[in-house]
């Protein structure tokens, strides 16, 4: 889609999409998001102009889905019946617009990721569908509804491999659903038929409503999808094989090329094969060691996939509580992610102590190995920068109360009360709530009793803020 639009169009867009990541950057969040909405809207299937999009979004709650409050879930219901009447009529460009609104309230959110994803493939933006559901896959693992838009997308894109797998995933679900076994036959003989070298002559067959038919003319833009689709083979030709096969046997030859390297960890990671996204970029590292981006993106690749395990076993945990075996394999692997997690901010830190993201996360991740007083100088580090001032000082107070500095810890924690805006309420609770357990201790009754009063004052269900108030009421 985007070949289609004139030359000057295309690089009116490409100028507002950097202007707007630069904003991001610098945490200018409404410009930012007005200069990348802009992008959008004049190539609207754009899939880095997406990706930066939801970049932004994220980044203003802090790449943090529990920052998204109940209020904004709730508002988000009102776009949503404006998403589902605009499916119903099928106007999808507008559903891709809509969806956006639902994002910049909750950019987790796995319904509107697939409406997005629904749209783009009616859109012919099949990559751009693949994209809009990995990106939410964390929450939506046994969405069986989701599982099978991932099956519809990853057909589209000739994936048969994955499509296998996302079915598999529901079988599992569902074991007794003869539907998804029907699919799972039909897919596994699509499989074997592009191997062969028949995939030409595969007709696309409906199994239920979860299967889209073939729309007019989508013969001719299946074709027009690009390298991530399995070119159809002539009478003639050998089977040919897929951009990952591609890719993975040019790195054979040439394994320092950093750009193949990217294309192929991004397929790896679409597909949630973190796992072999992280080999391959640990393995171009390993012939440009000096390069800082290429480092500082294997370096988020890796956290990521192990943050994705720790999610894993926390899961396993909850059904298997009992699990002595999870619950130390659990241990390392929070060890082993605190031990990369503080190299790798040490690096960034050294390299640009003015990065206050990475020395709030390198303090955050020295607290966790309670190293207490390496983890409060990064924090003080962190709090020169304005966007991210609360959480150090919040942040350091933590760390001096768990040092047994209450002193130091209630003057951090009054620091930061100072500067919050009067709307964020959840971190005005916090704050006093903490304040107030921490006067409590020094045996600051009366100064506790102001501080619960004020998080009662706008959440009397805050923790258990009421039972303190009472104590306290009887202990004056």
């Amino acid at each position: 889609m985007s070949s289609e639009v004139d030359p000057r169009k295309a690089q009116r867009a490409q100028a507002y999409f950097e202007t707007g990541m630069d904003a991001a950057n610098r945490r200018n969040f409404d410009y930012a998001l007005q200069m990348i909405g802009d992008a959008c809207k004049i190539i609207p299937t754009h899939l880095a102009y997406r990706k930066g999009l939801r970049a932004t979004h994220r980044m203003k709650y802090d790449n943090d889905p529990s920052k998204v409050g109940m209020m904004a879930r709730a508002r988000a219901q009102t776009i949503r019946a404006q998403i589902k009447l605009a499916k119903s009529t099928g106007a999808w460009q507008r559903v891709l617009d809509t969806c956006e609104d639902a994002f910049l309230l909750n950019p987790w959110d796995v319904g509107t990721a697939m409406d997005a994803a629904e749209a783009s493939l009616e859109l012919n933006a099949p990559e751009l569908a693949e994209w809009n559901l990995a990106s939410v896959s964390e929450g939506a693992e046994e969405n069986a509804d989701y599982l099978w838009l991932r099956i519809r997308v990853f057909e589209a894109l000739a994936k048969w491999d994955s499509a296998i797998r996302c079915a598999e995933q529901i079988r599992e679900i569902s074991p007794s659903d003869q539907e998804i076994i029907r699919k799972l036959n039909d897919l596994s003989a699509k499989l074997m038929m592009s191997r062969s070298g028949l995939a030409g002559t595969v007709k696309s067959t409906s199994a239920g409503e979860h299967t889209a038919p073939a729309a007019p003319g989508s013969e001719v833009r299946a074709e027009s999808i690009g390298e991530n689709r399995d070119p159809q083979p002539g009478p003639t030709s050998t089977v040919h094989k897929t951009r990952e096969e591609q890719l993975l046997e040019h790195l054979e030859k040439s394994p320092e090329d950093i750009q193949s390297a990217l294309e192929l960890a991004e397929i790896f990671k679409a597909d949630d094969r973190w796992k072999e996204a992280d080999r391959t970029l640990r393995s171009v590292l390993n012939h440009w060691p000096k390069d800082d981006m290429l480092r500082q993106i294997y370096a988020n690749t890796h956290l990521e996939r192990m943050s994705r395990m720790l999610a894993k076993w926390d899961k396993h945990l909850v059904k298997n509580p009992d699990d002595a075996e999870a619950r130390t394999k659990r241990a390392e692997l929070i060890r082993k992610l605190d031990d990369f997690e503080i190299t790798e901010f040490e690096r960034r830190v050294t390299s640009n102590p003015a990065d206050a993201e990475s020395q709030f996360r390198l303090g955050s991740a020295l607290a966790r190995a309670e190293r207490w007083e390496q983890a409060i100088a990064a924090f003080q580090k962190a709090r020169n920068d304005a966007a991210w001032k609360v959480r150090a000082l919040m942040a350091a107070g933590e760390c001096f109360e768990k040092d047994g500095s209450h002193r130091l810890a209630e003057r951090s924690y009054s620091d930061a009360l100072k500067s919050v805006t009067a709307e964020d309420v959840a971190m005005s609770n916090e704050l006093h709530y903490r304040l107030g357990t921490l006067a409590e201790r020094m045996g600051k009754l009366q100064e506790a009793e102001e501080h619960y009063n004020e998080v009662a004052a706008n959440d009397f269900g805050y923790k258990d803020v009421a039972r303190r108030l009472r104590d306290i009421q009887t202990r004056i």
